[in-house]
């Protein structure tokens, strides 16, 4: 099976409880799709090079 890396950007205004869960939630999509999760990382609040919708970190 062909690895694959992926990294998703959240809001700067939620909670580390509302980052796992969505998390979580992607993690559920990829299993419910035959797939498997080997890795997770959290790499914490960490600022843009430019601003995304007015959010900077």
């Amino acid at each position: 099976m062909a690895l694959y890396e992926h990294v998703f950007l959240a809001r700067q205004d939620l909670s580390q409880a509302q980052v796992d869960a969505l998390a979580a939630q992607a993690t559920e999509i990829i299993e419910a799709n035959e797939g498997k999760v080997t890795k997770t990382e959290t790499w914490g609040l960490k600022n843009l090079a430019y601003k995304i919708d007015r959010n900077r970190k």
